[in-house]
């Protein structure tokens, strides 16, 4: 059976037990489980710098269930840095929510379009953006 990492969204209004529940559903469905769980500090989440330190030092894992691909979309552009990064580690990548998966960066590849896509309509469906946020929470 396949281990996975969950990251769920901190800045979701979905409470945590939703967002760790339907991320256990995606992990049954990828014919694995969760066995560790994480969440980016909701101050950094445009950067997602605390994911790829995590997984690199988490053993046993094969590959991390994010709750939405929204976290790939807080910062200025689509984090595909991190996607390409993770994916380099020789993990999976999914995203709950959407019900997506990646397993490999030539995935990823061909399916850029929809990926920017979802970023730019996440983009200008956002009334305030993350920053606005942050500092109402500061």
């Amino acid at each position: 059976m396949k281990q996975f990492y969950s990251c769920i969204d901190a800045l979701l209004p979905a409470p945590q037990p939703e967002q760790h529940e339907l991320s256990k559903k995606k992990a049954a469905k990828e014919g694995g489980q969760i066995v560790f769980y994480g969440a980016e500090e909701y101050r950094v989440v445009g950067r997602q710098p605390f994911i790829l330190p995590k997984l690199k030092r988490t053993p046993g894992i094969d590959g991390v269930v994010f709750f939405s691909i929204d976290q790939f979309c807080y910062g200025d552009t689509f984090n595909l840095k991190l996607l390409g990064e993770i994916l380099g580690l020789g993990l999976s990548v999914h995203f709950a929510r959407e019900d997506i998966s990646f397993q490999n960066f030539d995935e990823v590849r061909q399916n850029f379009i929809t990926l920017s896509a979802y970023f730019q309509a996440f983009k200008r469906s956002r009334r305030v953006s993350a920053e606005e946020i942050l500092s109402v929470l500061a």
